[in-house]
């Protein structure tokens, strides 16, 4: 079974428009990433130094861990508001399982990621049994995780975070165990989107999901599965920003929701499904987090953060969609 991959179309040699906009659809990203980081050494150079480096790098991976997730669930045409209220339900699981007591990591992780996979699946099954449209289920339950979260610790979270969890703070050069994770956690989801039936299924879910269905493909199994992996994935983000912080802050992870969509969306993953990969995200991720960076040494004010933040989403959206075509 033939499934679309990201913005692969067969042309002839003398069709330079249709050729252009396939380049910029399939190298966009990494040339804007090139340029970000040219235009650094001249605005941001302290960008370039070693600390630095590191601190974005572990932002980064924090940030990606996520988008690995968001980028499942908008190839098969999906969206997930959800995971924000996942990072602080973790980072209240870790700390009041634990208590602070290293060996009872394992069983509160474990925990949350089981709460982590309800959640999930609660996204897809209102998502495929129900018809209720992605933003509008994730949101709720964004709502009812968060109303949870506040019910259990009376508008109070609070716990001791094992000390254990502090070796997500410690970097050696630019490498840390965030960034070993992201990594790891890359290339095991690009070979399942790559090399298995697993993967062949989700794309083929995403660009035609009628077509999917009729060729016997499980596609609401595939759909609940993304959104599961997706909550799972936003556990795991949640463990290292818990051990990042070092207590439980009922601002933990905020805004990383829209950041890893935005991350997704910017690495050329499309909002109807079917075109994207993990290859872009990475960069769309590290796009974001530099643009982050370099504002705060610039002494940008926080709104001009989000409007620049905008502005490159919406130039990423615009430049697909013109370079986008039909196959």
């Amino acid at each position: 079974m033939s499934v679309a991959k990201p913005y692969e179309s067969v042309t002839s040699a003398g069709d330079w428009p249709l050729r252009l906009r396939l380049f910029v659809a399939n190298y966009g990203v990494y040339i804007a990433l090139l340029a970000l980081l040219l235009a650094a050494t001249v605005l941001t150079p302290r960008l370039y130094d070693v600390n630095t480096i590191a601190v974005v790098m572990r932002q980064a991976s924090q940030l990606g861990i996520v988008a690995i997730g968001q980028t499942l669930i908008l190839l098969v045409a999906g969206l997930d508001l959800s995971v924000g209220g996942i990072f602080l339900m973790t980072s209240i699981v870790v700390a009041d399982v634990t208590n602070g007591r290293d060996e009872l990591v394992i069983p509160a992780i474990l925990i949350a990621l089981a709460l982590g996979a309800l959640v999930g699946l609660g996204n897809g099954v209102l998502v495929t049994k129900r018809r209720v449209p992605p933003f509008v289920a994730t949101l709720g339950m964004l709502v009812l995780v968060k109303g949870a979260t506040q019910a259990y610790t009376k508008g109070v979270p609070g716990g001791f975070v094992p000390d254990i969890l502090g070796i997500v703070n410690q970097s050696w050069f630019v490498l840390s165990i965030p960034l070993l994770l992201w990594l790891g956690l890359n290339a095991v989801f690009i070979f399942v989107l790559r090399r298995t039936a697993y993967g062949r299924k989700v794309y083929a879910v995403g660009s035609n999901i009628e077509a999917a269905r009729l060729s016997g493909i499980s596609v609401d199994g595939i759909r609940i599965s993304v959104y599961i992996l997706g909550s799972c994935l936003a556990v795991a983000s949640g463990v290292v920003l818990t051990g990042y912080v070092g207590y439980v802050d009922r601002f933990i992870g905020t805004g990383l929701e829209l950041d890893s969509i935005a991350a997704a969306i910017v690495g050329g993953t499309a909002f109807v499904g079917g075109r994207g990969g993990l290859l872009g995200t990475i960069a769309g991720v590290l796009i974001i987090q530099i643009l982050s960076t370099m504002a705060v040494l610039m002494g940008l004010d926080i709104e001009v953060q989000f409007i620049i933040k905008g502005l490159v989403i919406l130039g990423a959206v615009t430049l697909y969609s013109l370079a986008n075509v039909e196959e």
